[in-house]
C-alpha cells in the first residue's frame, strides 16, 4: 500500500523554529547523562547532525522515521541514548530512488556540494534486498551495506544511517506475501522481522532532543518486539569506569 501524503505529518522549519530547536538542544544536552570525556561532544554533533537530517528531509518531501537504538532512546527519554553511536532512521526501499535523484543532483552541482557540510551516499546496490550479497565500494566512500543510503557530516565521523522497510516478507516470495498489513526491517541481528504496519502507520510529529521529527505510530510496541519489554526502560549499557559497558 503506498501512503498517501496527507499521512504524512509536516515538519517543516522556518526561522522561529530554529531558534527554539537550538534552546531546546541546549537544554536537552544537559540532561544526557555523561560517562566518556568525549561524550558531550559526541552528543553534541549526533543532534546537529539529527537536525540537519530532518531539515533535509522536510526540504526534499522525504517520508523516514526514526529506528532501532534511536527510537530506544525516545521510548526510554524522549531522546538521545547517552551511548548511541550513531542515528538510525527507516525509509520505505521503494522511496530509495528519491535518494539517488536527490544524491545526483547534488553530486552534479558543485555550489550545492562544496557548500553543504553533509553528504548523502547511496549505496550502489540498494536493490539487492539481502545486504550479505551487497559489496562495499570503499573508494567511493561506501562503507556500510545493511543501510541503504548514509547522510554523513563531512568533517565528523558521524551519520545518520538510513535502512530499508519493505511492505512484504523478503524471504518469502514478494508476490504471495506483499500485503498492506506488514512491514518488515532488520532485526537487531540481521534477519527479517515482519510486524504489522499499524505500529508504523500512520507517522506522527515527535520531539527528540528538542528536536522534531517524524516518529512511528506505535513506538513501544515496535521497542518490545525487538529488543524486548526491559528495553521500554531500561539501557542495556551502563557507565564503568569512565567507558560504557554492555550489562551483563
Amino acid at each position: 500500500m503506498v501512503t498517501r501524503v496527507d499521512d504524512i505529518p509536516s515538519v517543516h522549519d522556518d526561522g522561529n523554529q530554529t531558534f527554539d530547536e537550538n534552546v531546546r538542544i541546549k537544554q536537552a544536552l544537559t540532561q544526557i547523562p555523561r560517562c566518556a570525556p568525549d561524550d558531550h561532544a559526541r552528543h553534541l554533533v549526533l543532534l546537529t547532525v539529527l537536525r540537519a537530517w530532518a531539515h533535509f528531509a522536510c526540504e526534499h518531501n522525504l517520508q523516514y522515521w526514526i529506528a532501532y537504538g534511536t527510537l530506544v532512546g525516545y521510548v526510554q527519554r524522549r531522546g538521545l541514548l547517552p551511548h548511541d553511536p550513531d542515528i538510525d532512521v527507516l525509509m520505505m526501499a521503494r522511496d530509495t530512488p528519491k535518494l539517488v535523484a536527490i544524491a545526483t543532483l547534488l553530486y552534479s552541482n558543485l555550489t550545492l556540494l562544496n557548500s553543504s557540510m553533509y553528504k548523502l551516499k547511496v549505496h550502489p546496490q540498494w536493490y539487492i534486498v539481502q545486504y550479505s550479497n551487497r559489496s562495499y565500494f570503499h573508494s567511493q566512500g561506501i562503507h556500510f551495506v545493511a543501510p541503504n543510503a548514509r547522510f554523513v557530516h563531512r568533517e565528523r565521523a558521524c551519520h545518520v544511517d538510513i535502512y530499508p522497510t519493505y511492505d512484504y516478507h523478503p524471504d518469502q516470495s514478494n508476490s504471495s506475501t506483499n500485503t498492506s498489513t506488514i512491514l518488515s526491517e532488520y532485526d537487531r541481528n540481521y534477519y527479517w522481522k515482519p510486524y504489522p504496519r499499524k505500529w508504523t502507520f500512520p507517522l506522527r510529529s515527535c520531539e527528540f532532543s528538542g528536536i522534531r521529527l517524524l516518529c512511528p505510530a506505535q513506538p513501544e510496541k515496535l521497542v518490545a518486539a525487538f529488543y524486548g519489554q526491559t528495553a521500554l526502560f531500561q539501557s542495556d549499557k551502563s557507565c564503568i569506569k569512565g567507558k560504557w559497558t554492555r550489562k551483563r
